[in-house]
């Protein structure tokens, strides 16, 4: 009896161990979420380290101390707190249903929306021709992501790019948000002193999208392409921007008449089925 009371013991020690060990990685990893789905992973450093952080992955990245120093003394430097407002700041207020992109205020599917497509397609018939046989990417499909991001250059984005990037770096509380927003600062910055561009200067998305594509600084060193051969790539002219599109889809594993193709590619470009659905749904209304 002694003997049988002792296990019972040693295994509930060993049980209570186990459960504790459990608890704590849950605590670092993410509890998991029903259907085996993880919690995305938090951060919370305070501001200061990260922004030391940042520095630290400049330096290592090869910017140099004195272009370091000069960006971060910037007056221009700034913080968006309105994109990640503090949860006190929204006590009370009820939570803002996400636009949807079949929403009316969207108005992806209005006429005047498949107009504007249309049009677009029917004045560059050439160059789609070209983009085409080049790689393998219909008109259509083109046209409903610039649709989709921009509007055909309607709403380019207000927010500054380098600033938008250094919010998302400071504010955002995802770890793989903090680090993509670190990289894609690096790659800014080595951008900009390529070009020979001050950093603050050009606008886009509260995410560090820019241009009629929208492409993250990474994507834009990956896979746009100067279409018209004027020896620069500019994302802000529809023959750089359609050829680029083309040329992500196409590099992402794009091909025609294979759906599952397709739309693989188009959530490569955004990773919601949502999106790939409102691509599909407009470009076959154009």
């Amino acid at each position: 009896m002694k003997i049988v009371n002792i296990v019972a013991a040693a295994l509930f020690i060993v049980t209570c161990l186990f459960n504790s060990i459990a608890v704590a990685d849950s605590n670092v990893f993410g509890k998991k979420e029903s259907g085996g789905e993880k919690r995305k992973q938090l951060i919370t450093d305070n501001i200061e380290n990260r922004k030391e952080a940042l520095k630290a992955s400049f330096l290592r990245a090869g910017i140099s101390q004195n272009d370091i120093d000069a960006i971060f003394s910037d007056e221009r430097i700034e913080v968006y707190y309105n994109i990640y407002p503090p949860p006190e700041q929204n006590e009370g207020e009820k939570k803002k249903k996400k636009l949807s992109y079949f929403d009316e205020e969207f108005g992806l599917h209005k006429p005047e929306s498949i107009e504007s497509g249309k049009r677009i397609i029917e004045d560059n018939k050439e160059l789609f021709e070209k983009i085409k046989s080049l790689y393998g990417v219909p008109a259509n499909y083109i046209v409903s992501i610039i649709r989709i991001e921009t509007a055909f250059k309607e709403h380019l984005g207000k927010y500054g790019v380098f600033n938008a990037l250094y919010t998302m770096s400071l504010l955002s509380k995802r770890a793989k948000r903090v680090k993509m927003a670190n990289r894609e600062l690096v790659v800014w910055v080595k951008l900009c002193k390529r070009w020979g561009m001050d950093p603050f200067t050009m606008k886009g998305s509260w995410a560090g999208a820019f241009g009629i594509p929208q492409f993250m600084p990474s994507s834009y060193v990956t896979f746009a392409v100067d279409d018209n051969g004027d020896g620069k790539i500019d994302l802000y002219d529809y023959p750089d921007a359609f050829a680029s599109v083309a040329n992500y889809l196409h590099r992402v594993g794009w091909k025609t008449g294979n759906e599952k193709k397709m739309r693989r590619a188009v959530h490569n470009y955004n990773h919601e089925k949502a999106y790939v659905n409102a691509v599909f749904s407009y470009a076959e209304k154009i």
